[in-house]
This record gives C-alpha cells, sequence and structure tokens, in this order.
C-alpha cells in the first residue's frame, strides 16, 4: 500500500485506528483537536507530535507492539484520557512527567516493556486504577502513582523494595510482583488486599502485620529460597503456595486458616515444630501437601498400597453424617515425569442396601508436585447431607489413583463429634523431625511424642463428568451390592497462566 509523503488525516478526525503504520512520526499538520481514540499497534513509529497539544477529547491510546517507539510526547492536555496501553514498546525508556495530569487515567498498561527505566513518583492520579508493568525487566523505581490503585501487576521487573506508603492505598485488592528477584522487604500491606503474589523474589520475611490483612484469600511465595519462616496468617486465606521454598523452617502457630489449600511442597527444611502445628490442626486447612514418608500414626485405618476398606463394627462404626481425615503417601513416578496435567484420583464407594447413589464430585486445590521425592497429601471428606444411616456391617472402600505418581500407603481416620469440636486442644501423639530431600538419608520418623507437620498443596481441578469406564463401573448389573462413588480429582499442575500474564 502506498503511504502519501505528506498525508492528511481529516481536521475532525476522532478515531484513528492504524495497525501496522509504516512511518517514523505522525504528520506535522495532524489536528489532534477533536482525536477521542488512537489505536497504531504493531506500528513503526519513533515519535508522536512536538509540544503539547489539544488533547482534551482524547479518552485511549494503543501503540502496544511499537517497537521503535522511543519517547511520548507530552500529555499534559490529555485531561480525559482514560487508558493508556503501550505493551511490548520495546524502545521505550521513560514514561513522562506529564502524566501527572492525567486525573481521568484508570489503566495504565505498559507489559514487557524491557527497557523500562524511569516512570514518575509520588504523584496522586486521582481515577487511576489498574497498572500492568510485567515483565519491565530493568524497572528499579515503584510506581507510587495514585492511593486508588485496587490493581498492581509488575512481575518479572527489577524493584528493589515497596515503599512503606502502599499501606495507604486502601483501595488495593491484588498485587502480583512475581520474578521480581531484587526484592528483598516488604514492610506494610494495605488493609483491603486479598492476593499476593511474592513468587521467586528474594523476600526474606513476610511482615507479623498480614496477620490484620482480614480479607487476604491468596498468598503466594513459591520458589522465595530465602524466606526462612511464615507469620501468623488470618484466617481469611484460602490458598497458601510455599513450593519450594528452600530455607523455610517455621510456621508460626496459631494457624487458623479454615477452608485453605495449603501447599508446602519441596519445603524439606521444615521443622518439627512448624510441622505439629499443621498436623494439629486438623479441621483448619481445606488441603495440605508435604514432604514425607510415612502416614501418621493418627491415621488409624491404614493399608499399604492404593486401597483400604472400612468395615462398620461396633468399636468402628460411622454413619452418613461422619467425616474422614485421610492421607495419601505419593511417590514421583520419574518414568512418567511431564509437565502436563497431572491429577491424583480419589474415589470411594459405599457398600450398604441403600441401593446405587449417583456420583458427587469434589474439588480440591490444584497443586504442583514437581515432587522430588515422598510427599504427602492431607485432606477432608465426608458423605453427603442426604446418605442415610449405615447399617452395621456396611463398607467403606476408599481407593486412590495417580497417572503421574505412585501410591505408596493410604490411611483414614473417622472423626468423632468431639474431634471435629476440638481440634484446637487436642495434643497429637507423634513427632515428625525434619524432612531431607535426599530419598538415601530420610531424617525424620515418627515418635512417641507431638505432632510435627506443615505443608499444603495448592490446585483446582474439577471434574465434569464420570467416564463411561467408571459409570459401567458403578452401575454394573451383576453387582450383588450396589455402589456409590465419591470422586475426588487433584489436578498436580502448576496454577497457570492468568489473563495478564503467566504464571511459572
Amino acid at each position: 500500500m502506498h503511504i502519501p509523503e505528506e498525508i492528511e488525516f481529516p481536521p475532525r478526525l476522532r478515531l484513528l485506528h492504524w495497525v501496522a503504520y509504516p512511518k517514523k512520526s505522525l504528520p506535522l499538520r495532524f489536528c489532534l483537536e477533536n482525536l477521542v481514540e488512537l489505536y497504531m499497534r504493531d506500528s513503526q513509529l519513533e515519535k508522536l507530535w512536538e509540544g503539547a497539544q489539544p488533547l482534551t477529547n482524547l479518552k485511549k491510546m494503543d501503540f502496544s507492539s511499537s517497537r521503535k517507539l522511543k519517547e511520548l510526547p507530552d500529555l499534559s492536555n490529555a485531561t480525559n484520557l482514560k487508558r493508556l496501553q503501550l505493551n511490548g514498546c520495546t524502545s521505550l525508556v521513560e514514561l513522562p512527567s506529564s502524566i501527572a495530569n492525567l486525573h481521568k487515567l484508570e489503566d495504565l498498561v505498559m507489559n514487557s516493556c524491557v527497557n523500562l527505566v524511569v516512570v514518575p513518583t509520588h504523584i496522586n492520579l486521582a481515577s487511576l486504577e489498574r497498572i500492568y508493568m510485567i515483565g519491565c525487566s530493568r524497572l528499579r523505581t515503584f510506581p507510587d502513582m495514585s492511593t486508588n490503585i485496587s490493581q498492581l501487576l509488575m512481575s518479572e521487573t527489577a524493584v528493589e523494595k515497596v515503599p512503606a506508603s502502599i499501606r495507604l492505598w486502601s483501595r488495593l485488592s491484588y498485587v502480583d510482583i512475581r520474578g521480581s528477584g531484587n526484592l528483598k522487604t516488604l514492610t506494610h500491606f494495605p488493609e483491603s488486599l486479598w492476593s499476593l503474589d511474592l513468587s521467586y523474589t528474594d523476600i526474606e520475611k513476610i511482615p507479623d502485620c498480614i496477620k490484620r490483612i482480614h480479607h487476604l484469600q491468596s498468598l503466594e511465595v513459591t520458589g522465595c529460597r530465602k524466606l526462612a519462616s511464615l507469620p501468623e496468617l488470618p484466617s481469611s486465606l484460602r490458598l497458601l503456595m510455599a513450593e519450594d521454598c528452600k530455607a523455610l523452617e517455621n510456621v508460626t502457630s496459631p494457624l487458623r486458616t479454615p477452608n485453605a489449600k495449603l501447599n508446602f511442597t519441596n519445603c524439606f527444611k521444615l521443622g518439627g515444630e512448624s510441622r505439629r502445628v499443621i498436623i494439629q490442626s486438623l479441621f483448619l486447612y481445606e488441603f495440605v501437601c508435604l514432604p514425607g514418608r510415612e502416614v501418621p500414626p493418627e491415621f488409624n485405618h491404614r493399608a499399604r498400597g492404593n486401597s483400604l476398606t472400612i468395615i462398620n463394627e461396633k468399636d468402628c462404626s460411622f454413619s452418613g453424617s461422619s467425616k474422614f481425615k485421610v492421607c495419601v503417601m505419593i511417590s514421583p513416578n520419574h518414568h512418567h515425569h511431564t509437565k502436563e496435567n497431572r491429577e491424583l484420583r480419589l474415589k470411594y464407594g459405599i457398600i450398604g442396601k441403600s441401593g446405587y447413589r449417583y456420583p458427587i464430585f469434589i474439588v480440591h486445590p490444584r497443586e504442583s508436585p514437581g515432587i522430588r521425592t515422598d510427599h504427602l497429601c492431607i485432606f477432608h471428606c465426608d458423605f453427603p447431607e442426604e446418605e442415610i444411616l449405615l447399617d452395621v456391617g456396611s463398607k467403606i472402600l476408599f481407593e486412590f489413583s495417580s497417572r503421574y505418581c505412585e501410591i505408596i500407603e493410604c490411611g483414614v481416620r473417622i472423626l468423632t463429634k468431639d474431634e471435629e469440636g476440638s481440634n484446637n486442644n487436642r495434643s497429637n501423639k507423634y513427632i515428625l523431625d525434619q524432612v531431607s530431600e535426599d530419598k538415601d538419608n530420610w531424617s525424620y520418623e515418627f515418635e512417641p511424642g507431638e505432632v510435627s507437620s506443615t505443608n499444603g498443596l495448592t490446585c483446582e481441578s474439577i471434574l465434569d463428568k464420570v467416564s463411561d469406564e467408571e459409570e459401567d463401573n458403578v452401575e454394573g448389573k451383576e453387582h450383588t451390592n450396589c455402589w456409590s462413588w465419591l470422586f475426588a480429582c487433584f489436578n498436580l499442575f502448576h496454577i497457570g497462566s492468568l489473563g495478564w500474564g503467566t504464571k511459572r
């Protein structure tokens, strides 16, 4: 397509949408006064215009993937600009100070601006809600631009510290600084925070004030190899990802995180007291995974291999309202090591006189055992509310399977009403000391004393339907006693990518 050397745009132009614009600059006579939206992705532009221009109608600017764009113009008069999008502008070094006048700016999107070094600080843009600077690998300065930010995504940057003023950001709910390897300290949080990702940073300590963040639901510190301890966590927490924290030794008691999914995969330095904190908190988490090679004695129904049967007897009774605590020991199957989705599937059936029950699906957390040694997966389950009381002589069969892990041992404990209601007062009867990564040098054993265990696994996996094979097994007409199956599927794959950035 031939572009005239002196191209002129209509003087009342409101929308300019031109992908792969071929020239180095915009026309000198370009009238910007009526422009509302400027969309010029993948352009060859190196600069836009000179001086301050009448930009009061401009609301959106998008120059994403304009890799030769070296500077932005004076935007002082763009007082109605709402969205500035500059993803992949790899030659851009500086964000001009004139953005201090953009008080209606809501979104600043600058992912993968790999040479960005300078951003204005100590300004307060009244409307700015979202800052996306993922992959700005040379950026060392924290973008302190507004106290009204709700989402701050700046993973894989060179930011070294987060200013204490962040505690004043009263609307901040989501912070992702993942992969920012220079980050060593973080001292304050706003009370509005509900998700914090510090994975793969050099953070050494999580401040104690985190226990007062009563809206926090997700904390990720995976790969924080200098993190030695975790403080008391808020009861609102639903997800803790702490995989591969090689220095992690201590988890502070009490651990009051009902319904939390805890992942401490490959945390081999966890001490006995920290392990006690987790195992003693029977119903204070939903799911947990930790290194271990022996099912704790607390699980008094135990079996080697992947299946276990419990008979409803007078000295071991259960009913439709019974709750169970389950522990499965898994070992990596190196012959099937892959980055594809892995799953640990739990199913248990009820043999009784009540007849066939439709399949029940329980959602358990997603986690990623790229496990390097044996691990324990501990979780809770129960019968559906509508299940009738079971007769003496009824059986429960627990079966476990995993495509990518070997099931070494399994254990179940039937929880009594007293145990369900007084978990914090229970004193467990064994201890689990530090775990070694070396398979030939396990440095822990169960012994009489107090419990020791703390690790958790997290992942989200939903079984949408029963396979034909499973349905055939369930509905087989030749069975003397009918089966009711409960399936819990654990996707053992790392939490994948979010819409705005990729997780490691």
